[in-house]
């Protein structure tokens, strides 16, 4: 069970939800080091043709067991 994403990582999972491609710039106030982060734990993967964006992963989005964020929200 990976750990639960803080305040920060939530807000860019949620806006980037299962289809959005974003890049680290459109997150500047959540900071350079929690997208790095993101990225290293497998959050955040690359984006497929498109260099620079990023897209969430369902181990990104799953925050705990029946907690999922789609679209922008988050379901139980």
């Amino acid at each position: 069970m990976p750990q639960r994403p803080s305040n920060r990582e939530i807000k860019a999972l949620t806006h980037l939800g299962e289809d959005n491609a974003l890049g680290p710039d459109d997150f500047k106030d959540i900071g350079e080091k929690t997208f790095a982060g993101m990225l290293k734990k497998g959050w955040v993967v690359p984006a497929e043709g498109l260099p620079g964006k990023f897209r969430a992963t369902i181990t990104g989005l799953t925050i705990h067991e029946g907690e999922i964020i789609f679209a922008g929200r988050l379901r139980r």
